[in-house]
């Protein structure tokens, strides 16, 4: 049997022989906006944790996307295969009756097997020739895109098929980092429909759920990024309206944490020169970055939030870069130093958010390398010891514990720290060498008494103040008398 034998035996089986639309709405895909070339790939999860922690934290329990889970989801969970099919006729019916084959002619067309050996590891899909991955592609592509939308727009109950629970469950499946296919093929399914718009708008909802900040310190980004969604579907992520193409949808949640907004250069790989022969200035350079760049370079002093107090630091709440909002001010005589940390809500789902993250960006294909989400994970952890300081955190609005107990969010974070989080690279290293500075200063101390003892309470920061003017007063009349006696 050839392939498109094998693509009509898949189309009628997915449509279970109901695909009777003439409507192929199907335009050529000139996408020219790759934007980077990270590869699917698995989690390599041998020195992380246990096996049950594993299959917790990045196996999809509900629906498995793309090929790295399928074998499995497809012996186990024969139920939720059917609500894929329920899921492909509603996005081909609600996208104008399209026609399904002509549909997974444009994905296979696109996605030859040279583009897909730069789309997925060899590991992942392994057992999977051209044709099967593309039909993968196409009814998973379809899949996601359904569910979000019903999602967003609260139809998704109508499906009989599963419950709340499991909604909430699909809704963390579709981001974790093996649980993906490459956003392209969002991207084509969502031009050729007659509501792409639509799809675009609510994968960006979707998104802006799953961000972990309260929506107050959101909205204006999300409103940011709908007014990019262009009217006609076919101009959908081209030109300006999508500076960078996401490789997948964790990818842009990562990218909507860290407001990343650049454009990224397609990813090459470039010859990697031998130290001998590189310019001297490059090589210290480099070795400037690397030690810059390494948790290691400064010694900690401070070990915790309660630490921080200790020297009179204040924390306080601020999202205006995203996780990138972390900043420290220095002191003066009557204004303590405060450190800015972006908010979080942690949940039950906080900690596989996390994780999954961090895996992604310790790919080492990945080009970005900057380890944003590992290095705020690293902050956290060596500002929170125990269940005082996620207190704080909280009172200064940084925190919303929606587990149970402080004791839970402190745990969270200090058992993260004993996961691998790949290399040493810390993007908050200049913030953490500032707090330290100020911590190891002597008169630290002093202000900070200071501030206990006379700033605190109001009136006796008035009656301080009262005093500091009597004593400035006398000191002049002072001067002004032995001057006349002269």
């Amino acid at each position: 049997m050839d392939d498109d034998d094998d693509d009509e035996k898949f189309i009628e089986s997915l449509m279970m022989k109901d695909d009777k639309t003439n409507k192929s709405g199907v335009a050529k895909n000139n996408n020219n906006n790759q934007g980077s070339c990270t590869k699917i790939q698995k989690v390599d999860k041998s020195k992380m944790m246990t096996k049950n922690e594993i299959k917790k934290y990045y196996f999809p329990q509900m629906i498995a996307i793309g090929p790295t889970h399928a074998e499995y989801h497809e012996k186990n969970n024969q139920n939720k295969n059917n609500l894929k099919k329920i899921l492909v006729k509603k996005f081909i019916k609600d996208g104008g009756n399209l026609e399904a084959r002509s549909l997974l002619k444009e994905i296979k067309e696109k996605f030859t097997l040279d583009e897909q050996n730069k789309l997925f590891h060899e590991k992942v899909k392994t057992k999977l020739n051209q044709g099967q991955l593309a039909r993968m592609l196409f009814q998973d592509g379809c899949v996601v895109l359904q569910f979000i939308h019903s999602y967003v727009n609260g139809e998704i109950i109508e499906f009989n098929e599963i419950s709340i629970a499991e909604i909430d469950q699909i809704c963390q499946d579709l981001l974790l980092v093996e649980n993906q296919i490459p956003f392209e093929v969002l991207v084509i399914l969502m031009r050729l429909s007659k509501i792409g718009s639509d799809l675009a708008k609510s994968v960006y909802h979707f998104i802006s759920m799953n961000i972990m900040a309260p929506d107050i310190f959101y909205e204006k980004r999300l409103n940011h990024n709908l007014s990019r969604v262009p009217a006609n579907p076919e101009e959908l992520f081209r030109g300006n309206n999508m500076l960078r193409l996401p490789v997948h949808l964790l990818d842009l949640l990562r990218s909507e944490l860290l407001y990343e907004e650049e454009q990224e250069q397609e990813c090459r790989d470039p010859p990697i020169p031998d130290d001998d022969h590189k310019p001297e200035r490059e090589k210290i350079k480099n070795k400037g970055d690397a030690s810059a760049h390494s948790s290691s370079y400064y010694q900690r002093s401070f070990r915790n939030v309660q630490d921080l107090k200790e020297v009179d630091i204040k924390l306080k709440a601020n999202y205006s870069k995203g996780l990138k909002s972390v900043s420290f001010s220095s002191t003066s005589l009557f204004f303590s130093p405060t450190l800015k940390l972006p908010p979080l809500i942690v949940d039950n789902s906080t900690k596989q958010k996390l994780l999954n993250l961090v895996a992604y960006e310790m790919f080492p294909d990945n080009n970005k390398r900057n380890y944003a989400i590992a290095s705020y994970v690293r902050l956290l952890d060596s500002l929170i010891d125990c269940e005082k300081d996620v207190k704080d955190l909280r009172s200064a609005h940084i925190l919303r514990n929606l587990l149970g107990s402080d004791k839970e969010v402190a745990e969270l974070f200090n058992n993260i720290s004993y996961i691998n989080l790949g290399p040493k690279h810390d993007i908050y290293v200049d913030v953490k060498k500032q707090i330290q500075k100020h911590y190891q200063k002597k008169w630290s101390s002093w202000t900070a008494e200071f501030h206990q003892q006379h700033c605190r309470n109001p009136s006796t920061f008035f009656a301080f103040l009262v005093g500091l003017v009597i004593l400035v007063a006398t000191c002049i009349q002072a001067i002004y008398t032995v001057i006349q006696a002269e």
